[in-house]
C-alpha cells in the first residue's frame, strides 16, 4: 500500500510533492470539468472509477485515458469491503477492474483504492497475490462535504501546509472539486508543490468469468440508452455505508430523495 500513516505502507514522496487523485467517477459534467483544469497546468492524475460508473459511460472512461492519465479501479459498486464476506468482496474487486477495462477498451493500471479506505486483512493480502498495489490517502478535500470549491481550496492547502507532501484524495463526481481544481492547482504550483504522476509497469490481468459479465452490463447499458437516448448517464444505486463513513454519495442522495418523493405522493393520495 502507498500513503504514510499506514502500517506496511510505503512513503513513496519527496517533500513538496504531491499525487492528485480523483474517486468514484466518471460522471461527464464534472470529470471533464476536472480534465480541462488538469490540462491547462499539463498535469497528470490518477483516477479510481467505479466500475458500474465507467459501464455506464465508456466513452467518459475512454476520454479519461485519452488525456493521459492513470486509469484504476474503485471496485463495482463502491460497497464497503471491510467486514463483507471475502468471496463478496472478491467479486467486488475483481468486476470492478474488468468493468473499467471493459469500457476502456484497454490496459487497466494495477491499483486500487478502497472505498471508505476501509481495508481488511484478507482483501489486501488479496491485491497482494495479485500484484495490485493499494492507494491510501494523505490529505482529504472532503469535497463531498460542501459545494463551495473554495472550502475545498482552503482545506487542502491548510493541510499540506503541516504535512509538506501526500495524496491527495478528490471526487470527480463533485461539483466542489470541479469548479475548485484550477484554481487549486495555480496556488499549488505558487507554493512550489510538485504533481507526481504514477505510471504503471504492467497493466493489471483481468480475470475472463468477470470480463464477460462486464462485457454483457456495457452491452445492457448501451441498449437502454438506444431506447431511451435522452436518459441521465448518471448511475443510482443504494450504499448502506455511505453516511456512517461520512461520506454521502450522490447516488444515496438521489436513491433517497427519490424514495422520499414517493412517499409524500402516496401520503397526499386521497
Amino acid at each position: 500500500m502507498f500513503g504514510r500513516g499506514h502500517a506496511g505502507a510505503f512513503d513513496i514522496l519527496n517533500e513538496g510533492e504531491v499525487i492528485l487523485t480523483f474517486d468514484d467517477g466518471p460522471l461527464r459534467p464534472y470529470t471533464r470539468a476536472v480534465l480541462k483544469a488538469l490540462d491547462a497546468h499539463c498535469t497528470k492524475a490518477t483516477f479510481f472509477m467505479v466500475g458500474r460508473m465507467a459501464v455506464s459511460d465508456p466513452a467518459m472512461v475512454r476520454e479519461v485515458a485519452k488525456h493521459g492519465h492513470t486509469v484504476a479501479a474503485h471496485t463495482w459498486s463502491h460497497a464497503r469491503l471491510q467486514g463483507m464476506d471475502f468471496d463478496k468482496a472478491k467479486d467486488e474487486i475483481e468486476m470492478g477492474f474488468s468493468a473499467v477495462a471493459g469500457a476502456l477498451k484497454g490496459p487497466v493500471a494495477p491499483f486500487f483504492r478502497f472505498p471508505y479506505l476501509r481495508t481488511s486483512k484478507e482483501t489486501v493480502a488479496y491485491l497482494k497475490s495479485r500484484s495490485i498495489a493499494a492507494f491510501a490517502i494523505d490529505v482529504d478535500s472532503r469535497d463531498f462535504e460542501t459545494k463551495d470549491g473554495d472550502k475545498v481550496k482552503a482545506k487542502v492547502l491548510a493541510d499540506l501546509a503541516k504535512r509538506r507532501k501526500g495524496i491527495l484524495l478528490f471526487h470527480d463526481i463533485q461539483p466542489s472539486t470541479a469548479s475548485a481544481l484550477k484554481s487549486l492547482l495555480d496556488e499549488l504550483k505558487t507554493r512550489g508543490y510538485k504533481v507526481v504522476h504514477v505510471v504503471p509497469k504492467h497493466s493489471v490481468s483481468t480475470l475472463a468469468d468477470y470480463d464477460t459479465r462486464a462485457q454483457a452490463e456495457i452491452a445492457s447499458r448501451k441498449l437502454a440508452r438506444k431506447k431511451k437516448p435522452l436518459a441521465s448517464r448518471t448511475v443510482v444505486w443504494s450504499n448502506s455505508d455511505s453516511k456512517a463513513d461520512g461520506e454521502v454519495l450522490p447516488w444515496k442522495q438521489a436513491s433517497t430523495a427519490s424514495n422520499r418523493d414517493q412517499s409524500s405522493k402516496t401520503q397526499n393520495e386521497p
